[in-house]
């Protein structure tokens, strides 16, 4: 499988994962699953909210003292009025009297009028379910002569969780009938009715917000304060909430702040929940939408990174997200009032990780084992030992045979450098910024040679001592000015160099760097500068005595020099100026640099007929022409083709015969697929036997001839040389008897625009 479609497969399997998390924590946050464990939670967070209760709350309680003091439970009425009594006359503000009063006795009168001339008291009906005829509850309220001297009736139902602690109450409970709001409700409203707050839905709860442990508020025995033990002014203007605390009566409830085995009484929860209302303290629970949103959330910032970041940087980032989450649930708790649970969200992430890094593993290692298969079964370059057979386990077969891998590396690194050190030249492998990465032996010698080359690690001061050749010459740049450039330059002490720059990619072809060769070819140059004198020297040093030859021989009479002697004499110097002028034509052919330039070859082959038209006309030969009304586009230098035409024509003129045809002709053809120019040009003179063709194209070769022509044997290899510098081919077929024809072959230029050819 290869890497662009193990990549695809990877990006499916991340959005399988990010969608199946996805739906395990939106069922998470919609099924409650993971109650028990937000409960937990959640009593942590109350052990970092415990707070003073507000000092308007004051309970009366009926602990085991007062039952001592007083009697056994059920108290009479008339202890009750007693009671009552003993509260009102320190003018509290409200009285909740947490004691049901539903069945009847006979001092049910004096109770009420007790409860008419105390200050307002509330009391609390009995609720029950299921209740008759479907009604979730069914009420049982206070007696008659109770109720109707009763400030207020209110619920006092609690909500038991699955793991039996009490954190929830509902502030309404409807009973088929009617909505009882709860007794502390009415108890807030009694008080501070200026914070009124409308009520929830029936089915909502709000979470109880419990100041702290067991007897954390402020209370009085009710033997205490039958007995007056008490200043009256403690009463005033508070709350006084009277109810149970003795265990033996069973009204206790484990709460999240009570400690194992212990418990708080139903009173002082009824306290808290007041105290949570007076202090608009009351925390509700998110709704589904805001639970998903929080759990999705972190979710996907996890997912996320694990796309796009190492896996080095996963493990703060998913300690950060499980700190995000935390943070946010106790914020909003604390500061919003609104409690979101945490454990979706955090099982999600519990979730995600694991399986996600075992994805990649299995992955990566998946397409590491593939590619090691595939480099195990390539052809070995080098000779190695055979690999043995590998029958481990999966890991220590990977582990094995990346090992084998990394030795393979180490050995083609080896080879590599050791090649490189062989070649002759100085070759640098650098990156995109210059730094060189890898020099065989050549290139150290030469940054040593270098002053203050200990230091240099960079190409860019090693071009730093390059000067140019010659004024035609410019700095060798860098960087490279394109894929591929070739440079001449010269060093401080007079060492020429020729710098070549390749571009250097990985597998993929993206670019990664360059290699750099530096030749030096001082001899080179050398020899270069010595031909040039040589070419010089024939050009001028051998033609200017021959031309003086020439001039002399043409000036004098016949009682100077012989005639025979002086036709002799004039035909060794222009042997020898034919010879000078070969020898400068051939090596400007091999040598000349040159830009091509688009050509037309029909208007060349014209010329070049028009320039020998003299010759042809002095022997009388028939000239036809074929194919040059038409456009034949090449690209080349005009020069060396016009003359390599001109050789052509001058030997179809010397070697034809008398009032013979000279053919010329061009046609369009194919070379290997690719379109060329075909131009031929034939004699109908005596021919060549097979043996002479053969080495025809080789210097200082002439075909026989007849008495007068001339000739040194360089004029085909000039052409030969020309033909194949653009990238064509010549043929000679010759039959004796019958005449020689020379065929050039040269590749058209098919770019557009290319019928528009310069003239020549």
């Amino acid at each position: 499988m290869t890497l662009g479609r193990r990549l695809r497969r990877l990006t499916i399997e991340w959005w399988l994962v990010a969608l199946l998390s996805s739906v395990f924590v939106l069922l998470l946050a919609r099924s409650h699953a993971t109650d028990r464990i937000d409960d937990l939670a959640y009593d942590g967070m109350l052990q970092l909210q415990t707070h003073e209760p507000d000092d308007r709350i004051l309970l009366v309680v009926i602990d085991n003292r007062s039952l001592q003091h007083i009697g056994r439970w059920p108290w009479p009425r008339a202890t009750h009025v007693r009671l009552l009594d003993r509260i009102a006359a320190g003018h509290p503000a409200a009285i909740v009297y947490d004691v049901l009063f539903v069945e009847p006795g006979p001092d049910d009168a004096a109770l009420g009028q007790a409860l008419a001339r105390s200050a307002p008291v509330l009391l609390p009906l009995l609720t029950g379910g299921p209740g008759d005829d479907g009604v979730r509850l069914d009420s049982i309220l206070p007696v008659p002569p109770v109720l109707r001297a009763a400030a207020g009736i209110g619920h006092v139902n609690l909500i038991t969780d699955a793991d039996g602690v009490v954190r929830r109450a509902r502030l309404v409970e409807p009973d088929g009938t009617r909505r009882w709001p709860h007794l502390m409700e009415l108890a807030r409203r009694t008080v501070a009715p200026q914070t009124a707050r409308s009520l929830p839905r029936e089915t909502d709860s709000v979470l109880l917000p419990f100041a702290g442990p067991s007897g954390h508020f402020p209370s009085i025995g009710a033997d205490a304060v039958l007995r007056g033990e008490f200043p009256p002014e403690l009463l005033r203007n508070r709350i006084v909430i009277v109810g149970a605390t003795a265990p033996g009566l069973g009204d206790r409830y484990a709460v999240p702040l009570s400690g194992p085995g212990a418990g708080m009484s139903g009173v002082e929860i009824q306290a808290n929940l007041l105290d949570g209302l007076l202090r608009d303290g009351l925390a509700t629970e998110a709704g589904f939408a805001l639970r998903a949103l929080a759990a999705l959330i972190p979710l996907w910032l996890l997912l996320l990174a694990l796309r796009k970041l190492r896996p080095v940087a996963i493990i703060p980032v998913l300690g950060g997200l499980v700190a995000l989450v935390i943070a946010v649930s106790g914020l909003s708790f604390h500061f919003l009032g609104i409690w979101i649970p945490p454990t979706p969200a955090l099982a999600g992430l519990a979730l995600v990780y694991p399986l996600w890094g075992w994805r990649r593993l299995a992955g990566v290692s998946g397409y590491m084992v593939s590619e090691l298969e595939r480099l195990r079964n390539e052809p070995e370059i080098l000779p190695t030992f055979a690999a043995p057979d590998i029958h481990a386990d999966p890991i220590a077969r990977e582990a094995m045979m990346l090992g084998e891998a990394v030795s393979k590396l180490r050995t083609m690194r080896r080879f590599v450098a050791d090649s490189m050190d062989q070649l002759p030249d100085a070759v640098f492998v650098v990156d995109g910024m210059g730094l060189i990465t890898l020099a065989n032996r050549r290139a150290k010698q030469l940054l040593a040679s270098l002053p203050h080359a200990n230091a240099s690690d960079r190409v860019i001061d090693l071009l730093r001592w390059l000067r140019p050749v010659d004024e035609r010459n410019e700095l060798v740049p860098w960087p490279p000015t394109g894929p591929a450039s070739r440079h001449e330059a010269q060093m401080p002490d007079g060492r020429v160099f020729e710098v070549v720059f390749g571009e250097h990619r990985d597998g993929v072809s993206q670019p990664m760097g360059w290699i750099v060769r530096m030749s030096d070819i001082s001899a080179a140059r050398t020899a270069k500068r010595q031909r040039d004198h040589m070419l010089y020297y024939l050009t001028h040093d051998m033609r200017a005595p021959q031309a003086s030859i020439l001039a002399l021989t043409s000036g004098v009479g016949a009682d100077e020099i012989q005639p025979d002697l002086a036709r002799r004499i004039e035909r060794y110097a222009h042997r020898t100026l034919t010879l000078a002028d070969g020898i400068v034509h051939l090596a400007r052919a091999e040598t000349l640099a040159y830009e091509p330039i688009l050509l037309n070859l029909s208007d060349l082959l014209s010329e070049a007929i028009d320039e020998l038209w003299p010759q042809i006309r002095e022997r009388a030969l028939l000239v036809e022409l074929a194919g040059t009304d038409e456009d034949m586009p090449v690209r080349g230098e005009p020069s060396l083709l016009a003359r390599a035409l001109i050789n052509l024509l001058d030997n179809a003129v010397k070697y034809n015969r008398p009032a013979g045809r000279l053919d010329c002709s061009l046609e369009r053809g194919e070379a290997e697929g690719i379109p060329v120019a075909i131009c031929r040009i034939g004699d109908e003179g005596e021919g060549m036997p097979a043996e002479w063709v053969a080495s025809l194209f080789e210097r200082f070769q002439r075909a026989p001839a007849e008495a007068g022509t001339r000739g040194a044997g360089l004029g085909l290899a000039f052409v030969q040389t020309v033909v194949a510098r653009h990238g064509g081919s010549i043929r000679c077929d010759s039959t004796v008897g019958a005449g020689t024809t020379f065929t050039i072959t040269l590749p058209l230029a098919v770019e557009a625009g290319a019928s528009t050819c310069r003239p020549m």
